[in-house]
């Protein structure tokens, strides 16, 4: 342990290699020290990174610990943390963005590029009967009853906000909602198209209703995610076995999309997707592939049509400005959180979760 420090127990869902199953075991975890809070968790949401990192498609040290978007309730402090408004019973979301605060990237407010050295990049605090490190996989290793993580990672979120709910705050709604506000920055009467109805493709068309975009197209090959992003706002839903384009400008005016996010990871979906921009349009990758996955572009055409290529990494946020932002149009009724949660499951059970994400 670093400087004396103690140690608890949890329950947490292990990955012992890709392909593998998790299993829920007895880990050591520390106990946090200064700038690190622990936090009980409550809920996580099963994300689309936590099943390619249990299917081997991105680079991790095994065993690994994943979840990565949760709430909870603070219990623990390091001494001496300057913690902010974070004190023991604080309830609040965790995210795997975590900040230093003094990098480049972090006086620019770019949070998602932070470059700073914090010890939980350096160490897991997680290790098994053994003493063997366990990878806190992507910062957080939410998959369990409590986490030790670096306080930039946390917010604070009201009492009458369900777990379940906020926990899609941490990753998969500010990740879709942010991809329109932060990235794209989309402006009321825009068009845009998203490809991809998963959570995040939900999130973002959520998002983009927020923006007072028009017209809001969705597009799936599954015809429960069409009718789901109706419900959540869209105002056409269209079938990728169709004309895709034809469908858009038929929807647009004949002008095609202002912006075009691809939520899924899919290459052919994003090498495709360019067709439904318009002239000075933007295409936003915000669905991440396999390591080493690429694609083309016509770049001559991307030049002649003043087109954009952006990438949109947990939508370009700041956590501290955004989960309140999102808090709000929660509390507005102008983001629908309860009807994104599918189902719940007890850690025992995340085998059966996993299954069914």
């Amino acid at each position: 342990m670093l400087d004396g420090q103690g140690v608890a127990t949890v329950r947490a869902a292990v990955c012992h290699g890709p392909g593998k199953p998790l299993i829920v075991e007895d880990l050591a975890l520390d106990d946090p020290v200064p700038d690190e809070v622990q936090v009980a968790i409550d809920a996580c949401a099963i994300c689309h990174s936590d099943l390619v990192y249990v299917d081997g498609g991105w680079a991790v040290e095994y065993p690994v610990v994943l979840g990565h978007e949760a709430a909870g309730q603070v219990v623990a402090i390091g001494t001496s943390s300057r913690a902010g408004q974070l004190t023991v019973g604080t309830r609040v979301v965790v995210s795997l963005i975590r900040t230093c605060g003094k990098c480049l990237a972090c006086q620019r407010g770019h949070d998602v590029a932070c470059s700073g050295r914090l010890r939980l990049r350096d160490r897991s605090p997680l290790s098994d009967a053994s003493g063997r490190p366990v990878t806190q996989g992507l910062h957080t290793g939410a998959f369990a009853d409590s986490v030790v993580v670096h306080r930039s990672q946390c917010v604070p979120i009201p009492d009458d906000l369900p777990a379940t709910s906020a926990a899609l705050l941490g990753c998969g709604v500010l990740t879709g909602v942010g991809a329109v506000t932060n990235t794209a920055r989309v402006e009321a009467g825009e068009a845009v198209v998203v490809v991809g109805c998963g959570g995040v493709g939900l999130a973002t068309v959520q998002g983009s209703r927020i923006a007072n975009a028009e017209p809001v197209v969705a597009v799936d090959p599954l015809a429960s995610k069409r009718k789901a992003a109706l419900r959540f706002g869209a105002t056409h839903a269209i079938d990728p076995a169709e004309d895709v384009p034809e469908a858009v400008r038929a929807a647009t005016g004949g002008r095609l999309a202002d912006h075009v996010f691809v939520t899924t990871a899919s290459t052919s979906a994003m090498t495709s997707a360019i067709d439904l921009v318009a002239p000075m349009g933007t295409l936003v990758l915000v669905g991440m592939p396999d390591d080493g996955v690429t694609t083309r572009f016509d770049t001559g055409l991307l030049s002649a049509r003043n087109q954009s290529i952006l990438g949109s990494k947990m939508g370009t946020s700041r956590l501290a400005v955004d989960i309140p932002a999102l808090v709000d149009h929660w509390r507005e009724g102008r983001l629908d959180l309860e009807g994104m949660v599918t189902s719940t499951h007890p850690l025992e059970e995340i085998g059966d979760a996993i299954s069914q994400m």
